[in-house]
């Protein structure tokens, strides 16, 4: 009797198993044919990518006025997407049809590389509202830089299809409960059970445990890549004030440097033992106004204008002016790098920057040294100084607007970083032996017309791009 009624429970476990089992692989199923929705999705923007640049190269190539609104148009009215947006390669928006969409979302800098080497990139947003798929494709123009199309497609069904799955996860989740709670019920004591059983119910635990670690994976991985993104946010705010507090910063120095310069043509004028005084006065005011607009200039848009210059003599020009300017080490140049193509005005600030910090580091009775080295494809600039270096603690906590000094803004370093960026070069930190700081600045030989953009809203600011041998953090912020 006893045997009997254990068999008839075997016989039931088993098909509550089974029952559990298919109620798992309806899941996995579910869970396909989303994924194989979300790729036909993800396939079909790319291939309108693809399409859309076939389409409006020639548009572009052709140029002319209100151009970039009619390759917008020329998008949306193909059937290709539901909105069209052009960016420049540093994301500056250009045009977009219906002009009102928008969206935050912007590729990284790999991908962005990707994107110039040809590629498609296609990603879902679906917890924007609307919902959207979009497709990301570069064309090139001749003469100028590459232009990034946006596509933009209804994700509609995407998010009804997954909501529909994780509403029938949750009944599926319930059901499987109820049938594990009924196993628990039914199934015979440990000594009755069936020698057979063991072995399915051991395969079903570890099938269990499989995709307990796998869920447990996921969400650490989403966690960390929120904490990624919650930094990047972080990052990005110094440079906002700073581009505020630069903009009422340039308007008072101009406002200054015109009444300086008035009086000081005043002066000239009136000739004397004052006028070659005044005249220089004159020259140094002339010199900061051009300063101060092709900053606003580089500011505003992160474009360079490349032309050739000698490396040696610009180098020269920083160093008389910081001398005349404030007391401190003797400063001289060793080699030779001759005639690059780069932007000198705002080459020169760059290194202006870093020739200060290495003379106020190394005091009146230090040493400064620049080095320069050309390569078959480079210059190097090295600035080494024999000052006090810094600490470690206080290089973990490099930022923007952190500084060391008395009444410092601490931006000259992130300046000198952004320039040279630009440029497609390298800043390199690294200690000096015994003491002091060595700055490695690597300057391709020749660039073209168009600016490397500084996107760096993806990819971590200044952080993600001064690299050291050693660590990022061994930097003086001055």
């Amino acid at each position: 009797m006893r045997a009997g009624l254990a068999t008839r429970r075997a016989w039931v476990v088993a098909a509550l198993l089974v029952v559990g089992a298919l109620d798992l692989h309806s899941t996995a199923v579910g869970l396909r044919a989303h994924a194989r929705l979300r790729a036909r999705s993800l396939d079909g923007v790319r291939q309108s990518a693809l399409l859309a640049r076939a389409r409006v190269a020639p548009v572009l190539a052709a140029g002319g006025p209100e151009v970039m609104a009619r390759v917008a148009a020329i998008v949306v009215d193909a059937g290709l997407s539901t909105s069209a947006e052009l960016f420049r390669i540093d994301g500056t928006r250009l045009a977009a049809v219906p002009p009102q969409v928008q969206s935050p979302h912007w590729p990284t800098a790999r991908e962005m590389s990707r994107l110039q080497t040809g590629e498609v990139l296609a990603t879902t947003q679906l917890a924007s509202r609307p919902p959207r798929v979009l497709g990301y494709v570069a064309v090139p123009v001749p003469a100028a830089p590459a232009v990034v199309v946006r596509l933009a497609s209804d994700a509609a069904d995407l998010v009804a299809d997954l909501r529909d799955r994780q509403e029938a996860f949750v009944t599926q989740a319930i059901a499987l409960l109820l049938v594990l709670a009924t196993v628990a019920l039914v199934a015979p004591p440990r000594a009755e059970a069936p020698a057979a059983e063991a072995p399915a119910l051991e395969a079903y635990e570890e099938a269990m445990d499989r995709l307990r670690v796998r869920d447990e994976e996921t969400a650490r991985r989403h966690q960390v890549e929120r904490h990624r993104m919650e930094g990047e946010l972080r990052e990005q705010e110094p440079f906002v004030r700073a581009g505020e507090l630069t903009a009422g910063i340039v308007h008072e120095i101009r406002n200054g440097l015109g009444t300086i310069l008035g009086y000081a043509r005043l002066v000239e004028k009136a000739g004397g033992a004052t006028a070659e005084h005044a005249r220089g006065i004159v020259e140094e005011c002339e010199t900061l106004e051009t300063v101060v607009r092709r900053f606003m200039e580089f500011v505003k848009d992160d474009s360079l204008r490349p032309e050739p210059f000698v490396l040696e003599r610009m180098l020269e020009r920083v160093i008389a002016r910081e001398s005349r300017a404030r007391p401190g080490p003797k400063t001289a140049i060793h080699g030779t790098a001759g005639t690059i193509v780069a932007d000198e005005d705002v080459l020169e600030r760059a290194f202006e920057n870093l020739v200060r910090n290495a003379r106020e580091a190394a005091g009146p009775h230090g040493h400064v040294r620049i080095d320069v080295e050309r390569g078959s494809d480079a210059v190097v600039v090295t600035v080494a100084d024999d000052g006090p270096g810094m600490a470690a603690d206080v290089r973990s906590r490099l930022r923007p607007f952190f500084t060391t000094k008395s009444g410092g803004l601490g931006l000259g370093l992130p300046l000198a970083f952004k320039i040279v960026r630009s440029h497609g070069g390298e800043l390199t930190l690294s200690d000096r032996s015994p003491r002091g700081l060595v700055v490695r600045v690597r300057l391709p030989v020749a660039r073209s017309a168009a600016s490397v953009p500084d996107t760096e809203r993806n990819q971590g600011g200044l952080a993600s791009g001064v690299r050291e041998p050693t660590s990022i953090d061994e930097t003086r912020n001055r």
